[in-house]
Protein backbone atom coordinates (compact mmCIF):
# COMPACT_ATOMS: atom_id res chain seq x y z
CA UNK A 1 0.00 0.00 0.00
CA UNK A 2 3.03 2.21 -0.36
CA UNK A 3 2.27 5.74 -1.46
CA UNK A 4 -1.36 5.76 -0.38
CA UNK A 5 -2.40 7.93 2.57
CA UNK A 6 -5.77 8.00 4.36
CA UNK A 7 -7.39 11.03 5.97
CA UNK A 8 -10.78 12.13 7.30
CA UNK A 9 -12.33 15.38 6.16
CA UNK A 10 -14.97 16.41 8.67
CA UNK A 11 -17.43 19.22 9.08
CA UNK A 12 -19.86 21.27 7.06
CA UNK A 13 -17.11 22.46 4.69
CA UNK A 14 -16.23 18.89 3.60
CA UNK A 15 -18.35 19.03 0.45
CA UNK A 16 -16.86 22.34 -0.63
CA UNK A 17 -13.31 21.18 0.14
CA UNK A 18 -13.69 17.93 -1.83
CA UNK A 19 -15.95 18.99 -4.70
CA UNK A 20 -13.32 19.28 -7.44
CA UNK A 21 -11.51 16.07 -6.51
CA UNK A 22 -14.78 14.19 -5.98
CA UNK A 23 -16.09 15.16 -9.40
CA UNK A 24 -12.81 14.13 -11.01
CA UNK A 25 -12.90 10.77 -9.20
CA UNK A 26 -16.49 10.04 -10.23
CA UNK A 27 -15.58 10.95 -13.80
CA UNK A 28 -12.69 8.49 -13.71
CA UNK A 29 -14.86 5.70 -12.31
CA UNK A 30 -17.82 6.37 -14.63
CA UNK A 31 -16.45 3.92 -17.19
CA UNK A 32 -17.22 1.06 -14.79
CA UNK A 33 -20.19 -0.10 -12.75
CA UNK A 34 -18.48 1.33 -9.65
CA UNK A 35 -20.16 4.73 -10.05
CA UNK A 36 -23.95 4.62 -9.86
CA UNK A 37 -25.57 8.08 -9.67
CA UNK A 38 -26.03 7.74 -5.91
CA UNK A 39 -22.26 8.01 -5.36
CA UNK A 40 -21.98 11.29 -7.24
CA UNK A 41 -21.04 14.55 -5.56
CA UNK A 42 -24.32 16.09 -6.69
CA UNK A 43 -26.47 13.40 -5.07
CA UNK A 44 -24.61 13.33 -1.74
CA UNK A 45 -24.31 17.10 -1.38
CA UNK A 46 -27.98 17.76 -2.17
CA UNK A 47 -29.05 14.89 0.08
CA UNK A 48 -27.10 16.31 3.01
CA UNK A 49 -28.68 19.75 2.74
CA UNK A 50 -32.25 18.48 2.39
CA UNK A 51 -32.28 15.16 4.24
CA UNK A 52 -29.16 15.01 6.39
CA UNK A 53 -30.37 17.29 9.17
CA UNK A 54 -28.37 16.82 12.36
CA UNK A 55 -25.60 14.85 10.65
CA UNK A 56 -22.01 15.98 10.34
CA UNK A 57 -20.23 15.10 7.08
CA UNK A 58 -17.27 12.79 7.58
CA UNK A 59 -15.46 11.86 4.38
CA UNK A 60 -12.78 9.19 4.57
CA UNK A 61 -10.34 9.81 1.71
CA UNK A 62 -7.38 7.95 0.26
CA UNK A 63 -4.81 9.94 -1.71
CA UNK A 64 -1.79 9.13 -3.78
CA UNK A 65 0.14 12.32 -3.21
CA UNK A 66 -2.43 15.05 -3.85
CA UNK A 67 -4.60 12.83 -6.09
CA UNK A 68 -7.84 11.48 -4.60
CA UNK A 69 -8.12 7.78 -5.48
CA UNK A 70 -10.89 6.62 -3.12
CA UNK A 71 -13.64 8.13 -1.02
CA UNK A 72 -16.13 6.80 1.52
CA UNK A 73 -18.77 9.50 2.07
CA UNK A 74 -20.15 9.19 5.58
CA UNK A 75 -22.20 11.23 8.01
CA UNK A 76 -21.93 11.23 11.80
CA UNK A 77 -24.84 11.69 14.18
CA UNK A 78 -25.49 11.29 17.88
CA UNK A 79 -28.69 10.57 19.75
CA UNK A 80 -29.77 9.71 23.26
CA UNK A 81 -31.79 6.53 23.26
CA UNK A 82 -34.11 5.64 26.16
CA UNK A 83 -32.37 3.55 28.79
CA UNK A 84 -28.82 4.43 27.69
CA UNK A 85 -26.61 6.57 29.89
CA UNK A 86 -24.73 8.38 27.13
CA UNK A 87 -25.34 9.38 23.51
CA UNK A 88 -24.79 6.81 20.78
CA UNK A 89 -22.58 7.86 17.85
CA UNK A 90 -23.60 6.44 14.48
CA UNK A 91 -21.72 6.59 11.18
CA UNK A 92 -23.69 5.99 8.00
CA UNK A 93 -23.59 6.66 4.28
CA UNK A 94 -24.24 10.16 3.04
CA UNK A 95 -27.33 9.49 0.93
CA UNK A 96 -28.82 6.54 2.82
CA UNK A 97 -32.50 5.60 3.10
CA UNK A 98 -34.48 8.80 2.51
CA UNK A 99 -33.98 9.80 -1.09
CA UNK A 100 -34.08 6.25 -2.44
CA UNK A 101 -30.43 5.40 -3.12
CA UNK A 102 -29.13 1.89 -3.80
CA UNK A 103 -25.60 0.51 -4.31
CA UNK A 104 -23.87 2.91 -1.89
CA UNK A 105 -20.22 2.03 -1.36
CA UNK A 106 -16.64 3.23 -1.53
CA UNK A 107 -16.02 5.32 -4.65
CA UNK A 108 -12.63 4.26 -6.03
CA UNK A 109 -10.62 3.77 -9.19
CA UNK A 110 -10.49 0.15 -10.30
CA UNK A 111 -6.79 -0.81 -10.14
CA UNK A 112 -6.30 0.55 -6.61
CA UNK A 113 -9.75 -0.11 -5.23
CA UNK A 114 -8.83 -3.09 -3.04
CA UNK A 115 -5.83 -1.34 -1.48
CA UNK A 116 -7.66 1.92 -0.91
CA UNK A 117 -10.76 0.23 0.52
CA UNK A 118 -8.67 -1.77 2.98
CA UNK A 119 -7.01 1.44 4.13
CA UNK A 120 -10.36 3.17 4.65
CA UNK A 121 -11.87 0.49 6.88
CA UNK A 122 -8.62 -0.10 8.77
CA UNK A 123 -8.57 3.64 9.49
CA UNK A 124 -12.10 3.46 10.95
CA UNK A 125 -11.24 0.35 12.98
CA UNK A 126 -8.19 2.05 14.47
CA UNK A 127 -10.08 5.26 15.24
CA UNK A 128 -12.91 3.36 16.97
CA UNK A 129 -14.66 6.66 17.68
CA UNK A 130 -18.17 5.42 16.94
CA UNK A 131 -20.70 3.07 18.52
CA UNK A 132 -22.40 1.99 15.31
CA UNK A 133 -21.16 1.94 11.72
CA UNK A 134 -24.20 1.19 9.57
CA UNK A 135 -23.62 0.89 5.84
CA UNK A 136 -27.13 0.48 4.46
CA UNK A 137 -27.75 -0.04 0.74
CA UNK A 138 -24.54 -1.86 -0.23
CA UNK A 139 -24.57 -4.35 -3.06
CA UNK A 140 -24.59 -7.89 -1.70
CA UNK A 141 -21.58 -8.65 -3.90
CA UNK A 142 -19.63 -5.47 -3.13
CA UNK A 143 -15.85 -5.89 -3.29
CA UNK A 144 -15.70 -3.84 -0.07
CA UNK A 145 -17.04 -6.72 2.05
CA UNK A 146 -13.70 -8.58 2.47
CA UNK A 147 -12.03 -5.37 3.72
CA UNK A 148 -14.81 -4.79 6.24
CA UNK A 149 -14.56 -8.37 7.48
CA UNK A 150 -10.78 -8.15 7.87
CA UNK A 151 -10.67 -4.69 9.47
CA UNK A 152 -13.45 -5.31 11.99
CA UNK A 153 -12.79 -9.00 12.58
CA UNK A 154 -11.65 -8.59 16.21
CA UNK A 155 -14.58 -10.10 18.15
CA UNK A 156 -13.38 -8.51 21.39
CA UNK A 157 -13.70 -5.00 19.95
CA UNK A 158 -16.42 -5.24 17.29
CA UNK A 159 -19.56 -7.14 16.48
CA UNK A 160 -20.46 -7.44 12.77
CA UNK A 161 -23.71 -8.36 11.14
CA UNK A 162 -24.90 -8.35 7.54
CA UNK A 163 -28.65 -7.82 7.21
CA UNK A 164 -30.55 -8.48 3.96
CA UNK A 165 -32.31 -5.35 2.72
CA UNK A 166 -33.82 -5.22 -0.75
CA UNK A 167 -34.09 -7.08 -4.02
CA UNK A 168 -33.52 -4.92 -7.10
CA UNK A 169 -35.07 -6.50 -10.22
CA UNK A 170 -33.19 -5.97 -13.49
CA UNK A 171 -33.77 -6.60 -17.18
CA UNK A 172 -30.85 -7.77 -19.27
CA UNK A 173 -31.33 -5.94 -22.56
CA UNK A 174 -29.28 -8.27 -24.76
CA UNK A 175 -30.78 -9.25 -28.10
CA UNK A 176 -32.94 -6.16 -28.62
CA UNK A 177 -36.45 -5.23 -27.62
CA UNK A 178 -38.19 -8.07 -29.47
CA UNK A 179 -36.37 -10.64 -27.33
CA UNK A 180 -36.91 -8.64 -24.12
CA UNK A 181 -40.63 -8.42 -24.89
CA UNK A 182 -40.83 -12.12 -25.71
CA UNK A 183 -39.45 -12.90 -22.23
CA UNK A 184 -42.08 -10.71 -20.56
CA UNK A 185 -45.28 -12.25 -19.20
CA UNK A 186 -47.24 -9.24 -20.53
CA UNK A 187 -46.08 -9.33 -24.16
CA UNK A 188 -49.48 -9.91 -25.77
CA UNK A 189 -51.27 -7.44 -23.53
CA UNK A 190 -48.57 -4.82 -24.12
CA UNK A 191 -48.85 -5.08 -27.91
CA UNK A 192 -52.65 -4.93 -27.81
CA UNK A 193 -52.76 -1.92 -25.46
CA UNK A 194 -50.09 -0.12 -27.46
CA UNK A 195 -52.11 -0.52 -30.67
CA UNK A 196 -55.22 0.82 -28.95
CA UNK A 197 -53.47 3.86 -27.50
CA UNK A 198 -51.65 4.66 -30.74
CA UNK A 199 -55.05 4.87 -32.43
CA UNK A 200 -56.12 7.64 -30.05
CA UNK A 201 -55.72 11.33 -30.88
CA UNK A 202 -52.64 12.98 -29.44
CA UNK A 203 -50.79 9.76 -28.58
CA UNK A 204 -47.10 10.55 -27.98
CA UNK A 205 -44.11 9.11 -26.15
CA UNK A 206 -42.02 12.05 -24.98
CA UNK A 207 -38.53 11.93 -23.48
CA UNK A 208 -37.38 14.85 -21.32
CA UNK A 209 -33.70 15.41 -20.66
CA UNK A 210 -33.00 19.15 -21.04
CA UNK A 211 -32.41 21.28 -17.91
CA UNK A 212 -34.94 23.89 -19.04
CA UNK A 213 -37.68 21.21 -19.22
CA UNK A 214 -36.73 19.25 -16.10
CA UNK A 215 -38.71 21.18 -13.46
CA UNK A 216 -42.01 21.02 -15.35
CA UNK A 217 -41.51 17.32 -16.10
CA UNK A 218 -40.88 16.60 -12.43
CA UNK A 219 -44.09 18.37 -11.39
CA UNK A 220 -46.07 16.36 -13.96
CA UNK A 221 -44.49 13.19 -12.67
CA UNK A 222 -45.15 14.12 -9.03
CA UNK A 223 -48.82 14.85 -9.74
CA UNK A 224 -49.25 11.44 -11.39
CA UNK A 225 -47.27 9.71 -8.65
CA UNK A 226 -49.54 11.25 -6.01
CA UNK A 227 -52.65 10.17 -7.92
CA UNK A 228 -51.31 6.64 -8.16
CA UNK A 229 -50.66 6.33 -4.40
CA UNK A 230 -53.49 8.43 -2.98
CA UNK A 231 -55.70 5.52 -1.98
CA UNK A 232 -52.77 3.73 -0.27
CA UNK A 233 -52.10 6.61 2.13
CA UNK A 234 -49.43 8.28 0.03
CA UNK A 235 -46.02 7.34 -1.28
CA UNK A 236 -43.30 5.80 0.88
CA UNK A 237 -40.58 7.16 -1.37
CA UNK A 238 -41.76 10.71 -2.06
CA UNK A 239 -44.21 11.52 0.72
CA UNK A 240 -42.17 13.93 2.81
CA UNK A 241 -41.81 17.59 1.84
CA UNK A 242 -38.03 17.42 2.45
CA UNK A 243 -37.73 14.45 0.08
CA UNK A 244 -39.65 16.34 -2.61
CA UNK A 245 -37.44 19.38 -2.16
CA UNK A 246 -34.38 17.17 -2.57
CA UNK A 247 -35.67 15.68 -5.83
CA UNK A 248 -36.79 19.06 -7.20
CA UNK A 249 -33.18 20.14 -6.93
CA UNK A 250 -31.78 16.79 -7.98
CA UNK A 251 -33.60 16.60 -11.32
CA UNK A 252 -32.00 19.91 -12.31
CA UNK A 253 -28.53 18.74 -11.32
CA UNK A 254 -29.01 15.41 -13.09
CA UNK A 255 -30.18 17.23 -16.23
CA UNK A 256 -27.15 19.52 -16.16
CA UNK A 257 -24.93 16.43 -15.86
CA UNK A 258 -26.70 14.76 -18.81
CA UNK A 259 -28.11 11.95 -16.65
CA UNK A 260 -31.79 12.84 -16.24
CA UNK A 261 -34.38 10.96 -18.28
CA UNK A 262 -38.14 11.28 -17.99
CA UNK A 263 -40.33 9.04 -20.16
CA UNK A 264 -43.85 10.42 -20.56
CA UNK A 265 -47.00 9.11 -22.21
CA UNK A 266 -49.32 11.77 -23.62
CA UNK A 267 -52.85 11.24 -24.95
CA UNK A 268 -55.23 13.97 -26.09
CA UNK A 269 -53.00 16.75 -24.83
CA UNK A 270 -52.58 15.31 -21.32
CA UNK A 271 -49.66 13.54 -19.69
CA UNK A 272 -51.19 10.34 -18.31
CA UNK A 273 -48.08 8.41 -17.22
CA UNK A 274 -44.49 9.28 -16.31
CA UNK A 275 -41.26 7.48 -15.42
CA UNK A 276 -38.51 9.31 -13.54
CA UNK A 277 -35.22 7.69 -14.53
CA UNK A 278 -31.47 8.22 -14.46
CA UNK A 279 -29.01 7.28 -17.18
CA UNK A 280 -25.61 5.98 -16.18
CA UNK A 281 -22.80 8.45 -16.69
CA UNK A 282 -20.54 8.35 -19.74
CA UNK A 283 -21.09 4.78 -20.95
CA UNK A 284 -24.85 4.77 -20.46
CA UNK A 285 -24.85 0.99 -19.98
CA UNK A 286 -27.50 1.10 -17.25
CA UNK A 287 -30.82 2.90 -17.04
CA UNK A 288 -32.07 3.34 -13.46
CA UNK A 289 -35.86 3.33 -13.13
CA UNK A 290 -36.34 5.51 -10.07
CA UNK A 291 -40.09 6.07 -9.70
CA UNK A 292 -43.23 6.18 -11.80
CA UNK A 293 -46.76 7.51 -11.75
CA UNK A 294 -49.94 7.37 -13.81
CA UNK A 295 -53.47 8.69 -13.79
CA UNK A 296 -55.77 5.99 -12.31
CA UNK A 297 -58.53 7.20 -14.64
CA UNK A 298 -56.45 5.63 -17.43
CA UNK A 299 -55.70 2.39 -15.58
CA UNK A 300 -58.02 0.31 -17.79
CA UNK A 301 -55.95 1.43 -20.78
CA UNK A 302 -52.80 0.03 -19.09
CA UNK A 303 -50.91 3.29 -19.63
CA UNK A 304 -48.31 2.28 -17.05
CA UNK A 305 -47.58 -0.98 -18.87
CA UNK A 306 -47.38 0.74 -22.26
CA UNK A 307 -45.06 3.50 -21.06
CA UNK A 308 -42.79 0.98 -19.36
CA UNK A 309 -42.43 -0.99 -22.59
CA UNK A 310 -41.71 2.19 -24.57
CA UNK A 311 -39.15 3.24 -21.95
CA UNK A 312 -37.36 -0.12 -22.17
CA UNK A 313 -37.29 0.03 -25.96
CA UNK A 314 -35.93 3.60 -25.87
CA UNK A 315 -33.21 2.61 -23.38
CA UNK A 316 -32.11 -0.16 -25.75
CA UNK A 317 -32.01 2.40 -28.55
CA UNK A 318 -29.65 4.56 -26.47
CA UNK A 319 -27.30 1.60 -26.02
CA UNK A 320 -28.27 0.51 -22.50
CA UNK A 321 -27.47 -3.07 -21.55
CA UNK A 322 -29.33 -3.18 -18.23
CA UNK A 323 -32.67 -1.72 -17.14
CA UNK A 324 -32.41 -1.50 -13.35
CA UNK A 325 -35.66 -1.13 -11.38
CA UNK A 326 -33.77 -0.46 -8.12
CA UNK A 327 -35.29 -1.77 -4.90
CA UNK A 328 -38.80 -3.12 -4.69
CA UNK A 329 -40.48 -6.33 -5.83
CA UNK A 330 -43.63 -4.82 -7.30
CA UNK A 331 -45.43 -7.22 -9.66
CA UNK A 332 -45.15 -4.92 -12.70
CA UNK A 333 -41.35 -5.08 -12.39
CA UNK A 334 -41.29 -8.85 -12.14
CA UNK A 335 -43.40 -9.14 -15.30
CA UNK A 336 -40.32 -7.90 -17.21
CA UNK A 337 -37.27 -8.56 -15.06
CA UNK A 338 -35.33 -11.79 -15.13
CA UNK A 339 -32.28 -10.70 -13.15
CA UNK A 340 -31.87 -9.75 -9.50
CA UNK A 341 -29.42 -7.59 -7.61
CA UNK A 342 -29.60 -7.58 -3.82
CA UNK A 343 -28.61 -4.99 -1.23
CA UNK A 344 -27.61 -5.42 2.38
CA UNK A 345 -26.95 -3.35 5.48
CA UNK A 346 -23.55 -3.96 7.04
CA UNK A 347 -23.60 -3.16 10.76
CA UNK A 348 -20.43 -2.89 12.83
CA UNK A 349 -20.87 -2.23 16.56
CA UNK A 350 -17.88 -0.99 18.53
CA UNK A 351 -18.39 -2.94 21.71
CA UNK A 352 -18.85 -1.03 24.94
CA UNK A 353 -21.46 -0.67 27.66
CA UNK A 354 -23.66 1.76 25.74
CA UNK A 355 -23.61 -0.12 22.43
CA UNK A 356 -24.20 -3.45 24.20
CA UNK A 357 -27.32 -2.02 25.81
CA UNK A 358 -28.40 -0.73 22.41
CA UNK A 359 -28.13 -4.23 20.92
CA UNK A 360 -30.16 -5.73 23.78
CA UNK A 361 -32.80 -3.04 23.40
CA UNK A 362 -33.07 -3.63 19.64
CA UNK A 363 -33.44 -7.37 20.14
CA UNK A 364 -36.23 -6.84 22.67
CA UNK A 365 -38.05 -4.41 20.38
CA UNK A 366 -37.84 -6.84 17.45
CA UNK A 367 -39.41 -9.61 19.54
CA UNK A 368 -42.14 -7.22 20.72
CA UNK A 369 -42.93 -6.13 17.16
CA UNK A 370 -43.24 -9.70 15.95
CA UNK A 371 -45.57 -10.50 18.83
CA UNK A 372 -47.70 -7.39 18.24
CA UNK A 373 -48.09 -8.18 14.54
CA UNK A 374 -49.20 -11.71 15.36
CA UNK A 375 -51.96 -10.38 17.64
CA UNK A 376 -53.34 -7.80 15.20
CA UNK A 377 -56.54 -8.63 13.28
CA UNK A 378 -56.14 -9.48 9.60
CA UNK A 379 -55.51 -6.38 7.51
CA UNK A 380 -54.40 -4.17 10.40
CA UNK A 381 -50.68 -4.38 9.67
CA UNK A 382 -51.23 -2.87 6.22
CA UNK A 383 -53.66 -0.31 7.66
CA UNK A 384 -51.02 0.81 10.17
CA UNK A 385 -48.46 1.09 7.38
CA UNK A 386 -50.80 3.38 5.46
CA UNK A 387 -51.33 5.53 8.55
CA UNK A 388 -47.56 5.75 9.03
CA UNK A 389 -47.04 6.81 5.40
CA UNK A 390 -49.69 9.51 5.74
CA UNK A 391 -48.11 10.78 8.97
CA UNK A 392 -44.60 10.82 7.51
CA UNK A 393 -45.79 12.70 4.45
CA UNK A 394 -46.40 15.61 6.83
CA UNK A 395 -42.69 15.37 7.80
CA UNK A 396 -40.97 13.85 10.76
CA UNK A 397 -39.56 10.49 11.75
CA UNK A 398 -36.48 9.55 13.79
CA UNK A 399 -33.01 9.93 12.33
CA UNK A 400 -31.85 6.63 13.87
CA UNK A 401 -33.38 3.31 12.82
Amino acid sequence: MSGLQVESVRGLSAFRDLETDWRRLQGDTASSSACPPFLSFEWAESWHRHLGTGRLPRMVCVRDGRELVALLPLCEETARLPGLGRPITRLSFAGERQGGADYLDVLARGPRRAQATALIFEHLAQARDFDLLELDGMDEGSPSHPSILTSFGDRARFKQRVLPRYVCPQIELDGGFAKVLARSSRADNYKRRLRQLRAMEGFEHRMVRAPEEAAAAFERFLHLHDLRWKEQGGSDGLGRPSTRAFHREMVLRLAEAGRLHFDELWVGGDCVASIYGIDEARRGDTFYFFQSGYDPAWARRSVGLVLLGLSIEAAIGRGARVYDFLHGMEPYKLEWAGGRRRTVAVRVVSLGFGSSLMLLREAGEAIARRGAHALLPEGWVERLRRMRRARESREGGPSFG
